[in-house]
C-alpha cells in the first residue's frame, strides 16, 4: 500500500538513517521502488529507482539532499501495474513542473491499460488536463477538498517546481517531530514513536478497515486468512496460536504474536526464539543477540533448522546478507558468533527473519513451514 513521507530533506534523511530498522521495516513492506521530488534552482527534480536490497536503499537514503529544503519521498508496494521505474512515484503531472505521488487504492483502477498502475490512470484521465491548464490547481483548497471527496481513503501529495508542496486528505496520515507519514500501516510507528501503541509493521496484506471493499485475499494475492486454532507440543506444555498467517496477510495481528519481554531475563524458550522468527521481530531477536548470543545461535542452529524462502534472491542481497544467509544454511555456528561479537546482532536478525523460513529440527515427519517475512 506504499508509503510517503513529506517535511525537510535532511530532517527525513537523518531520520530513517538513525532510527533503529526503520528502513528495514519501510523497505521490506515496500520494496518496489523508491522514488524522491525537491526543488533545485533548475525547477523540480525527480529521482526514481529500483533498490535490489535493503543496502540499496539505505544507499539511496544517504545521497538525500541534506538541508532544509522541502521533500517528499515515496515508498512502493505494487498493487496495480508492473514493477519498473514508470509506475514508481512520484508521476508527472506537468512535465518538469509539478508532479504527484500517492498512497492508498483508488477505485478507477486501471483497466485501460494492466501495466499501468491505477495513478497513472488517474493523473491522465482526471488531473493532466486541468492542472495543465492551471497549474495552480493542486494548492487550491477547494480543488483539493473536490478530489479528496472523489478519492475517499488516498492520499496525494503535489510538489511544483518552485517546491511548494500540498496534500491531499493529510489528515489521513500522521505527524511526528516536523515529518508527516501517509499512513500507520506501511511500516512501524512505534520505532520511531516509542509510545505509539498501535504499530502494524507488516502492511502489505495487513487488515486495515478502509481496504476491505478491496479483498486483498483475491485481488491483490494476499494470503487467505486462515483461523488459527491453538495446539500444544508434545509435552502439552506450550499453548500457542500456530502461524497459519503470513505476516501480511489481512487478519494478522502483531499483537498476537508478541514476544516475551522477559526473554532476556531468563534461560532462552525455543518456542519463544521460535514465535519471534516466524513473526519476523527483528527487535526481539536482535535483544536476544545480545544478551544471550551463544544460546541464541545454538537454538536456531541446532534446535531450530531453515530453509530459504522462494521470494528472496540471493542477487538481492549485500555481500554481508549474503554470508549470513549461507552460515545459517550450513548451520556455521562459529561464523555466526563472530558476525555477533562483531557488533552485527542487528543484520544477524534481519537475515534470520527476513531471508528464512525456520521451523523445529527435531520435527520432520509433519513439517509446518513457518514464513518469516514475505
Amino acid at each position: 500500500m506504499c508509503l510517503i513521507i513529506t517535511g525537510a530533506s535532511a530532517k527525513i534523511r537523518s531520520t530513517l538513517l538513525d532510527t533503529h530498522s526503520l528502513i528495514s521495516d519501510i523497505y521490506t513492506s515496500n520494496p518496489d521502488g523508491i522514488g524522491i521530488m525537491y526543488a533545485t534552482t533548475k525547477g523540480l527534480k525527480v529521482v526514481k529507482v529500483l533498490p535490489k536490497s535493503l543496502a540499496d536503499a539505505t544507499q539511496f537514503i544517504t545521497k538525500l539532499p541534506n538541508d532544509d529544503r522541502e521533500l517528499a519521498i515515496h515508498f512502493r508496494w505494487t498493487t496495480h501495474g508492473h514493477t519498473d521505474l514508470t509506475n514508481c512515484h512520484p508521476y508527472d503531472v506537468i512535465p518538469g513542473y509539478v508532479a504527484m505521488m500517492h498512497n492508498g487504492i483508488l477505485h478507477t483502477g486501471n483497466d485501460a491499460d494492466k501495466s499501468k498502475s491505477d495513478t497513472w490512470h488517474f493523473i491522465r484521465d482526471y488531473l493532466a488536463s486541468p492542472v495543465a491548464e492551471h497549474p495552480a490547481l493542486v494548492h487550491n483548497d477547494k480543488f483539493r477538498d473536490m478530489v479528496a471527496e472523489f478519492i475517499g481513503d488516498n492520499r496525494f501529495v503535489f510538489m511544483d517546481g518552485d517546491g511548494k508542496m500540498s496534500h491531499v486528505n493529510y489528515d489521513q496520515g500522521i505527524e511526528h517531530d516536523g515529518l508527516w507519514f501517509s499512513n500507520t500501516y506501511a511500516w512501524r510507528p512505534s520505532r520511531l514513536i516509542p509510545s505509539y501503541q498501535y504499530s502494524t509493521k507488516y502492511s502489505k496484506r495487513y487488515y486495515n478497515s478502509m481496504y476491505d471493499d478491496y479483498k486483498y485475499d483475491n485481488t491483490y494475492g494476499g494470503y487467505k486468512s486462515i483461523p488459527a486454532d491453538s495446539w500444544k507440543d508434545e509435552d502439552d506444555v506450550y499453548e500457542i496460536k500456530p502461524r497459519k498467517l503470513s505476516a501480511h496477510d489481512p487478519a494478522w495481528d502483531e499483537e498476537d504474536y508478541e514476544f516475551d519481554d522477559e526473554i532476556e531475563e531468563r534461560t532462552l524458550d525455543p518456542m519463544d526464539m521460535l514465535e519471534a522468527l516466524m513473526t519476523a521481530d527483528v527487535d526481539a531477536i536482535t535483544v536476544a543477540l545480545e544478551e544471550h548470543p551463544e544460546q541464541s545461535v545454538n537454538l536456531m542452529c541446532n534446535v531450530l533448522t531453515c530453509e530459504p524462502t522462494k521470494w528472496v534472491s540471493i542477487n538481492q542481497m549485500s555481500i554481508l546478507e549474503h554470508s549470513l544467509y549461507q552460515s545459517f544454511l550450513a548451520g556455521d555456528m562459529e561464523a555466526l558468533l563472530d558476525s555477533v561479537d562483531s557488533g552485527l546482532q542487528g543484520n544477524v536478525a534481519d537475515v534470520a527473519c527476513y531471508y528464512l523460513n525456520w521451523t523445529y529440527k527435531f520435527d520432520k515427519t509433519d513439517k509446518q513451514v513457518l514464513p518469516a517475512l514475505i
